[in-house]
């Protein structure tokens, strides 16, 4: 989130809350925590609170983590070297003989 997308969330806040206002101590704090978040994401959150309450909303009933994109090809490579570390930890420790083992 940008620092103007910000000032546009607590904008909104402001029509939506005129009698609540926050310190700028509260405001930075909440621009560092939701600096990382999608604008949209937040945007769309404050517009349900604003809509369902008559109070401010907190910071956490905004806050919307960030996700981060996986492949299924980097899941299957971090399998395959669990798998290939199971192995050898079973074989090391002397785990279970196989057939043509025993």
């Amino acid at each position: 989130m940008t620092t103007e997308e910000f000032r546009e969330l607590m904008r909104q806040l402001h029509l939506a809350y005129p009698t609540k206002n926050l310190p700028d101590t509260t405001m930075n704090l909440w621009f560092g925590l939701l600096r990382e978040c999608d604008f949209r994401q937040v945007e769309k959150r404050m517009e349900d609170h604003i809509r369902q309450h008559k109070y401010i909303p907190s910071v956490s009933q905004l806050y919307v983590m960030p996700e981060t994109e996986t492949t299924v090809l980097d899941m299957l490579g971090e399998w395959e070297k669990e798998g290939v570390e199971r192995v050898e930890h079973i074989e090391r420790w002397g785990g279970p003989k196989k057939p043509w083992q025993r």
